[in-house]
Parts: structure tokens; sequence; C-alpha cells
């Protein structure tokens, strides 16, 4: 078997504002995925953009800033039958990719 079928695979979906701080989290997200050899896809995007990109993601990570947002995007979230969360105010402000990582694993129930 090869390494790339031993990783574990999960396809995450960060979201912010203009989606320019869910990239900066997304690759520290992506690099804690690969040194704990989880294969992490991830896509930062805009909140404007959710209805396009949700389908087919494992989670989906919002930032901290959008809760006053919850329930337009849960009712989009939930037509895809997608588990989210907001990603708390300390870890974004860190963008602690190994924290946010653990997060979304604990969601899956890894």
């Amino acid at each position: 078997m090869t390494e790339q079928r031993r990783k574990k695979r999960m396809n995450l979906l960060f979201v912010c504002g203009g989606g320019a701080s869910s990239s900066f989290i997304a690759q520290n997200v992506a690099k804690a995925g690969k040194e704990a050899s989880i294969d992490v896809d991830v896509e930062a995007i805009s909140e404007t953009e959710l209805e396009d990109y949700v389908d087919g993601k494992d989670v989906v990570l919002i930032g901290p800033h959008l809760k006053y947002l919850e329930d337009s995007l849960a009712e989009i979230i939930d037509e895809y039958d997608v588990p989210f969360d907001f990603i708390s105010e300390q870890d974004y402000a860190k963008m602690d990719g190994q924290s946010i990582l653990k997060q979304a694993l604990t969601i899956l129930g890894k």
C-alpha cells in the first residue's frame, strides 16, 4: 500500500468575510495535516461564495467574526448535510493550524 493510501483524507472549507484570512488559515491547517499524516484538501472562500463551494465538503469552519450570520449560513450548509462550526476567536487570531485541524477532526468524530 502506498503512503498516499495510508493517509486519512479530509475536505475542509474555511469561510471568512473576504476570504483573505481564511487563506492563511487554510495554509496552516494543510501544513498541520501534513505533519499529522492527514491529507487535507482545503478551500478558503468568502461567505458570499458558500453555496458554490459547500457541496462535497466534510466540514465547514467559519471565522468567528461571521457569527452574526449564523442563521443564514446554517440554512445554506444544512441543505448539503455538512457539519459546521465557528473557529474560536483565539485560534483564528493566532491562525493556529493545529488547533483548527483538531477542531475539524473533533467535529468528524476522528
